[in-house]
Order: C-alpha cells, then sequence, then structure tokens
C-alpha cells in the first residue's frame, strides 16, 4: 500500500490544508475523549500498530450507536406503508345457561355478562401484548471509529453495523443508513487498518478540503486540537441517522457553505442535539466554534 512508504508529516498543515500530523491527530483525539467519554483510545492487533502513533492510542472508537432509522428517510424516499395488524376484535361470548323462571333468567343474565367480561379480557390482555411488541423500537447500533490516515494524512472513519438481534449489518443493510448520494462512491467496503474485519469506511481522499472550506468561514481559525469535532460534524452528513451527535455540537457558518452546495444540507437526526437546537433557536449559525459535550 501507498501508505506504507509515504513519508510521516511532520510541520502542522491544519489551517493551511487541513490536514494533520499524526501528533496532532492524538492531541485531538485526547481533547475528543476528555469533552465526549463515549469515545476511548483503543491498540488494536499488536502487528497492526503504527510506529507513528502511541501503543495505546492507535484510533478511537465509540459503541452501540443508535441508528433508529434508514437515512432514504430523511431523502424523502421511505416507503411508510404499513398494516393494521395490531388491530383486535372483541369476541362476544354468550351465555347457555336455561332459564325457566325469572331468578334463573338473571342468574343466566350474571353468568353471560361473567363469560363476556372474562372473554373481553382475555382478548384485552392479548391485543395489550401484541400492540406493545409493535410499540417496541427496534433499532440498529454501529461501532465507529476513526483511524488515522498516514497517507491523506487526515481522519478516516469506520463502521460495523449490528441488527436488532445484534447480528452484524449486511453490506446492503449498512448502505441503507448512507445518504444515497454517497453509497457506494465514498463509502467503501475495507479491511479496518487495526482490526483485520471488514468495515465500511469513508474514503478520506475528500476530507481535508472538506476540513479545509469549514475552517475558511471560521472568524478565527481552530485549533488542531479541535480537528475531529469538526471532522465528526461533516460526516455526520453522509450516516445522517447513525446518532453519534448527542455527544457534541459545533456551530460555525454550514449556511454559506449549503447555500453554495459545498456541503451537502441533510436534517440533523431527529432527537439530536442539532436539531433541539436548530428548533430552540431560529437565527443562522454564527461564526466561530463552539464546542459542547454530554458527559453521560
Amino acid at each position: 500500500a501507498r501508505e506504507a512508504w509515504w513519508p510521516v508529516l511532520k510541520a502542522s498543515a491544519f489551517v493551511d490544508r487541513g490536514v494533520l500530523t499524526p501528533q496532532e491527530f492524538v492531541e485531538a483525539g485526547d481533547e475528543l475523549v476528555f469533552k465526549c467519554p463515549t469515545w476511548c483510545w483503543a491498540s488494536g492487533e499488536a502487528s497492526r500498530r503504527k510506529a507513528y502513533l502511541p501503543e495505546e492510542k492507535q484510533f478511537l472508537v465509540t459503541t452501540n450507536v443508535p441508528c433508529a432509522e434508514r437515512a432514504a428517510a430523511l431523502e424523502g424516499s421511505v416507503d411508510a406503508t404499513g398494516d393494521d395488524d395490531d388491530e383486535w376484535v372483541v369476541s362476544k361470548a354468550t351465555s347457555t345457561a336455561a332459564a325457566t323462571s325469572e331468578e334463573a333468567t338473571a342468574i343466566g343474565d350474571i353468568v353471560a355478562a361473567d363469560d363476556d367480561l372474562a372473554a373481553l379480557e382475555d382478548d384485552t390482555v392479548a391485543a395489550d401484548a401484541a400492540t406493545a411488541q409493535t410499540k417496541i423500537l427496534k433499532t440498529r447500533t454501529y461501532d465507529l471509529s476513526i483511524t488515522y490516515d498516514k497517507y491523506w494524512q487526515t481522519p478516516r472513519m469506520w463502521f460495523y453495523g449490528y441488527a436488532e438481534d445484534s447480528s452484524p449489518l449486511t453490506q446492503p443493510q449498512v448502505f441503507e443508513d448512507i445518504i444515497l448520494d454517497y453509497a457506494r462512491r465514498t463509502v467503501t467496503f475495507e479491511l479496518h487498518p487495526h482490526l483485520a474485519t471488514l468495515h465500511a469506511s469513508i474514503h478520506p481522499c475528500k476530507h481535508p478540503a472538506a476540513m479545509k472550506r469549514i475552517i475558511d468561514q471560521m472568524r478565527a481559525p481552530p485549533r488542531p486540537d479541535q480537528a475531529l469535532f469538526l471532522f465528526l460534524k461533516f460526516i455526520q452528513s453522509v450516516v445522517p441517522t447513525i446518532n453519534y451527535d448527542f455527544t457534541l455540537d459545533v456551530l460555525t457558518d454550514y449556511a454559506g457553505l449549503r447555500r453554495r452546495g459545498e456541503i451537502m444540507a441533510t436534517p440533523p437526526p431527529p432527537g439530536s442535539s442539532s436539531s433541539r437546537r436548530r428548533s430552540a433557536a431560529r437565527e443562522p449559525a454564527r461564526h466561530g466554534v463552539l464546542i459542547t459535550c454530554c458527559n453521560a
């Protein structure tokens, strides 16, 4: 691989070109882990460790990230058809009591009423159980990791998905969680550089340019140790329903970038911090970087 013989970047060029040195990647990773403890460092397989990174800080990982809906739901192409199988019908029980007198008739009516009530209760319990089952939110989850790409001199995102029953997602299923314009173009399946298992990955060839455009929109250039917050923000446009964004908010002038078509305008996942902030504050995002993280 060309990365093997490519020289390690030594001089900082984050503001000028949107790239990171390995040292800056580690510092940015430390900042992410400190402010967002859902992320942590990992060392991976010993035989796959990179000499230009600390042994215990080879890549970053966060696990069990929820993905409650498919990306098509945000592109307006989801099939919203459904069925009414959860409806239930109360069966009507009839009394078999025979009455030859007013007293017997009254007793028979009571027995019939009891039979009807018992049947109704049985049907209600069954219907409630069926309704509860249909209301359970079946959520896919993803393990996400961020590695350093020495050739492109930038972070690189990797995804490994699980179905509702915890079985690994197939490749077509993973593509369901990626915006159509990116699926099978910038997202491919490759061996993870530290784990030797097949992961979906966003190819990093466009990352420096995307990072540079964001930096250029800011009143004051961000520090290199803030790079991963910006990185995660623009990666969200590729996988908007993989909801790792609940850990942070980064404000910048995305409106200008979107008007020029430089960043795809995709709505934030329902319930995310970005979605809540947007509904609460009806004003354009200002220049600069504001980072807030949830330590839960």
